[in-house]
């Protein structure tokens, strides 16, 4: 398994088979200040999200790219708007593992995050590619506003993430920002990655 240097989005890039993916389940439209570390490294950046729709923009190597995930398609979205272009992406199956309805039933208490009432959950869950292990803390509109954890490869490969919501507004959040702009250059993942220093899985890869 392989690490981002910079990131995407969340964790890891893994191959195998990626089904309807995406790293939220909220139920209501919101905007956020997102922090995540991965292994020790912070990124941080801003989150849009709809139902079933998520926007993520985050300064890398002197570039802002826009990542776009929607929960119906397993393929990802990278828009660099500077230099008009996008590329697809398949997602990696760890995404998957927010929106599992299996994490929610195994409440251990409740706290408040950042002027947010949540109630706390132990993440204890295997897929394919590995296992997850740690606490989900989830809003009652199903907004992740903080995940300490790790996650094991099935070669073995131990990783740390944690995530952490500030700066939550929730409501109705406009279409546009979950689509590419019109005019953009369709260009392969590879020819995006190097920009900004990730490995990316093509669409389609098994």
């Amino acid at each position: 398994m392989r690490l981002v240097r910079s990131l995407l989005l969340c964790l890891m890039l893994l191959p195998g088979t990626v089904q309807a993916a995406g790293l939220i389940d909220a139920q209501t439209g919101f905007s956020a200040e997102r922090t995540l570390v991965i292994d020790g490294r912070t990124y941080r950046g801003k989150l849009w999200a709809m139902p079933g729709k998520e926007r993520h923009e985050q300064a890398i190597h002197g570039l802002r790219p826009v990542f776009l995930l929607r929960a119906d398609s397993p393929l990802g979205e990278i828009v660099l708007t500077s230099l008009k272009t996008v590329a697809q992406f398949a997602i990696p199956a760890e995404l998957r593992l927010l929106g599992l309805l299996e994490l929610r039933q195994r409440p251990i208490g409740r706290e408040t995050v950042n002027g947010v009432p949540t109630t706390i959950y132990a993440i204890d869950k295997s897929i394919e590619e590995g296992h997850a292990r740690g606490t989900l803390w989830l809003s009652r509109d199903g907004i992740p506003m903080r995940l300490s954890g790790t996650f094991a490869s099935a070669k073995g490969k131990m990783s740390t993430v944690q995530w952490e919501l500030s700066g939550v507004k929730t409501g109705p959040q406009p279409a546009a920002l979950f689509e590419p702009p019109p005019g953009l250059s369709k260009l392969p993942p590879e020819a995006i990655a190097p920009l900004l220093g990730l490995k990316l899985r093509e669409a389609g890869h098994r």
